[in-house]
């Protein structure tokens, strides 16, 4: 995902900023409210606070939406600081009362899609899939403001998780589980491949396990509904997570399985990948959860000096391209793939493919050559040496 859906979210997202109408108490409050607004929500896409405030010469408001509790008590004691009246709290703390004890959500759909506003027609922000946790922060028009297990907020379909309370969470996160390990397969009502579907599964989707029927498992969502799964599409979760090994040739091989799946904007899954979610799902699946964005992932490991002739990479690294700083402007990165050997990489780039940076190979891609602006390196045994 890239620096302009970013931007975007700017516009048009659950805003994070400071409003100061023109009869405020001046520069000096809106100043403080933006260091604040700096302290608890350097980055709107994972962070809530949207502060406004009004004032007569008897009462001055404060209101809005903060998602933690310290961060509401500073812009109060702020205010104080600052206001000639007596402060009225009008900040809510997410998740919103209303909500009661049901703060979180287990995700029932194989790729549930979360949008940047309420509604089936608004844009995609990004993905939650089967068997993961949100916390679910408002309700809207049909629709749950939703923050994701890496933190990423956005709207979310009521009818696409099952809500739970702590104690539901505790209790998913206690059962004994399986995870999809194929590409894609279908639950059906009975352990046969002609029984009626109960839905579809994608890898990474994450199910209560059930009984053995034969080459079928029985398994269950968190809503409730139950069906069989092929044996060959699944394994035990717990031994799936101890068996992650984050290594080159295993992301290599992740990354390869996904080859020719459509781009989507917004997409996790092997539905529909953006750059950001094809190098977010290959990590994940090898036991490193990535942020979301590209621009949040340049952030992750650490800088590797690319070489010349890129012989410095290793495979598994990180590229990231874009637009790279200069003294008047900043740097801005718009794409990420993942490089394997030989100056060839990886990416979803209108298809999830192999591209290189040799000229004279088949797959030469100039456009990406061009605006390459950095790597890192995220896996752990692969970390820059000391000097």
């Amino acid at each position: 995902m890239t620096y302009s859906r970013f931007f975007l979210l700017l516009l048009i997202g659950p805003a994070a900023m400071v409003a100061q109408p023109a009869d405020s108490l001046g520069p000096h409050f809106g100043t403080a409210l933006q260091s604040l607004k700096q302290h608890f929500c350097p980055d709107r896409r994972v962070a809530v606070f949207d502060i406004s405030w009004t004032q007569t010469d008897s009462s001055f408001v404060v209101r809005g939406e903060v998602d933690k509790v310290g961060a509401r008590d500073s812009v109060i004691a702020t205010a104080r600081q600052y206001a000639t009246t007596s402060v009225t709290d009008s900040i809510v703390v997410l998740p919103h009362p209303s909500l009661g004890e049901k703060t979180f959500g287990i995700v029932v759909l194989s790729a549930a899609n979360v949008r940047t506003r309420p509604g089936e027609s608004e844009e995609l922000a990004t993905q939650v899939t089967m068997g993961l946790v949100v916390k679910v922060l408002k309700k809207g028009p049909g629709y749950y403001y939703v923050q994701s297990h890496d933190e990423y907020l956005g709207w979310l379909n009521g009818g696409a998780f099952q809500a739970a309370d702590r104690a539901g969470v505790d209790a998913w996160a206690a059962a004994r589980k399986v995870v999809v390990t194929s590409y894609f397969d279908v639950i059906r009502e009975k352990p046969s491949n002609t029984a009626m579907p109960v839905c579809d599964v994608v890898i990474g989707n994450i199910l209560k396990s059930g009984r053995a029927r034969g080459s079928w498992r029985e398994v269950e969502l968190a809503d409730g509904r139950s069906g069989f799964l092929r044996t060959q599409s699944l394994q035990d979760y717990d031994t799936w997570r101890q068996t992650r090994h984050l290594t080159g040739d295993n992301v290599e091989r992740t990354a390869k399985m996904f080859m020719g799946v459509p781009y989507l904007w917004g997409g996790t899954s092997s539905k529909g990948m953006d750059c950001s979610g094809f190098t977010k799902t290959v990590f994940r699946l090898n036991g490193l959860e990535l942020t979301r964005d590209a621009s949040q992932q340049v952030l992750m490991g650490h800088d590797v000096d690319a070489g010349k002739d890129f012989e410095n990479l290793q495979k598994g690294d990180l590229l990231f391209f874009g637009r790279s700083a200069s003294e008047d402007r900043p740097e801005r990165i718009v794409h990420v793939a993942i490089y394997l050997k030989d100056r060839m990489f990886i990416h979803s780039s209108g298809r999830v493919r192999v591209s290189s940076f040799d000229p004279a190979s088949s797959l030469y891609d100039e456009h990406e050559l061009k605006r390459f602006v950095r790597a890192r390196r995220v896996i752990p045994e692969q970390t820059v040496p000391e000097k």
